[in-house]
């Protein structure tokens, strides 16, 4: 019986452990930023809260603002601010990076 009872209790365990292994890797705050955007990270910051009181914090902000923005900054439309650096960085970006890249940003809490 308490062999039965203790197999229990480490199917039980592993059961909870493989399901919170894979909660933990479908987590956006837990995956790496795409390979193509950790150019993002010098300004920006590790995890889009930057350091440097001039640089927008862009963790948690919407998606579609993201990428509307880095689009804006890639065809010129946007001028304002920090636009001629970041219309350097997104000059090379296509349209799915650049979505990647705001859904990556939009899921950092």
């Amino acid at each position: 019986m308490m062999k039965q009872f203790n197999l229990s209790l480490a199917t039980g365990m592993l059961a909870a452990v493989l399901v919170s292994s894979a909660a933990v890797a479908d987590d956006p705050q837990n995956t790496p930023i795409p390979a193509f955007g950790s150019q993002c990270l010098s300004c920006h910051g590790e995890d889009g809260r930057p350091e440097l009181a001039d640089v927008p914090i862009i963790a948690g902000q919407q998606p579609i603002y993201l990428a509307n923005a880095l689009r804006h900054y890639k065809s010129g439309e946007r001028t304002n601010g920090q636009a001629l650096v970041m219309q350097e960085m997104v000059k090379n970006l296509s349209d799915e990076q650049i979505v990647a890249l705001a859904q990556w940003f939009g899921a950092q809490q």
